[in-house]
């Protein structure tokens, strides 16, 4: 009876630790993935918010270079005018 006894509380003490570790790992895998799932939310959320917020300085910056270049053509025009008017250091408007 001693055998039985000793044995069946192994066997029971067997079976709660098999099913203790798959309840644990199955908890341990849905909190993994809930928060595996929340940071790359938030991450891709920022990620998102900055390729944004990069892509208005871009279009600003762009803008600000047409702006330049604009600028610059006109330079390059008003000299290639003040070249023709002037002929032999003598200037006429």
């Amino acid at each position: 009876m001693e055998i039985l006894g000793s044995l069946t509380s192994t066997v029971v003490e067997l079976l709660i630790v098999s099913i203790r570790h798959s309840i644990t790992r199955a908890f341990n895998y849905n909190r993994n993935v809930q928060s595996l799932r929340t940071h790359l939310l938030e991450k891709l959320s920022d990620i998102k918010t900055r390729v944004l917020y990069s892509e208005n300085d871009v279009e600003k910056w762009l803008a600000s270079v047409n702006i330049i270049i604009e600028e610059a053509n006109r330079v390059f025009r008003d000299e290639d005018e003040t070249k023709k008017r002037c002929f032999m250091k003598k200037c006429f408007s």
